[in-house]
């Protein structure tokens, strides 16, 4: 029976329970020196109600332990794959913005291979710059395009493309109304559930991507960002270079 406090105790003494449990812990060799508690000791199974020994039920509970470890093994195996897609993916994006000759050559094959490689439904990519490469492009948006601005604030950079500090991170999962969304993704906006916003930043250009999929979970705050910066960073240089 536990000892309540009372006075100036300042620690309960443990119950039987806790020091057996202790004892037991601090000396797992207990029962190779008593084998024969072994034969007389039962644990109920749980939901059963017969009992079983003590071997059989540390048998058990490896089991499940082995499971749940093998479960865990599983699911970092399947991450690690995962990652290691995308990082093969990224290299051959890498690539072909190097081996591109021309911006048309450049964006063009910049949105088809984020929609192929990257199993996206739409691509959007927005530029602000003093090139005249630039003028009369799809791409490009005047100094007072308001909509180009708002995405840049959402993104966490200033409206000149510029941001505090370290460079923002891309933007998952926000929810824009249906008039950026139409801006982004004219004739797609009804169809896309999730987006991700990354910045493109250069010492010639400012510019916002979108990124767009039908799959309402496929961007989500939550998620890691790392691979779509280094996406937006690849493109800019691309830009940067035919700029």
């Amino acid at each position: 029976m536990n000892k309540m406090p009372s006075g100036g105790e300042q620690n309960r003494e443990l119950s039987w329970e806790d020091a057996v449990a202790r004892y037991l812990e601090g000396n797992p060799d207990y029962f190779l020196r008593y084998p024969e508690l072994l034969e007389r000791l039962s644990i109920p199974h749980a939901g059963a109600g017969a009992a079983v020994s003590l071997i059989e039920r540390q048998v058990q509970v490896m089991r499940d332990r082995n499971q749940e470890l093998s479960q865990q093994l599983r699911e970092l195996l399947g991450i690690a794959r995962e990652n290691d897609a995308l990082s093969d993916r990224l290299h051959r994006f890498a690539l072909t913005m190097i081996e591109s000759g021309s911006l048309d050559e450049l964006l063009g094959t910049a949105r088809d291979v984020l929609r192929q490689q990257f199993r996206l439904d739409a691509v959007a990519i927005l530029l602000r710059g003093p090139s005249e490469r630039l003028a009369g492009r799809p791409e490009s948006v005047g100094a007072s395009d308001q909509r180009f601005e708002q995405l840049l604030r959402q993104i966490g950079a200033d409206a000149d493309g510029t941001s505090a500090g370290a460079a923002p991170k891309p933007l998952c999962g926000a929810s824009h109304g249906a008039d950026v969304m139409e801006y982004l993704f004219p004739g797609q906006a009804s169809v896309i559930r999730s987006t991700a916003l990354v910045q493109l930043s250069g010492s010639k250009i400012r510019g916002v991507m979108g990124l767009g999929s039908c799959d309402p979970t496929r961007f989500h705050p939550q998620m890691g960002t790392v691979y779509l910066a280094r996406i937006g960073e690849i493109l800019a240089c691309g830009l940067e270079r035919l700029l």
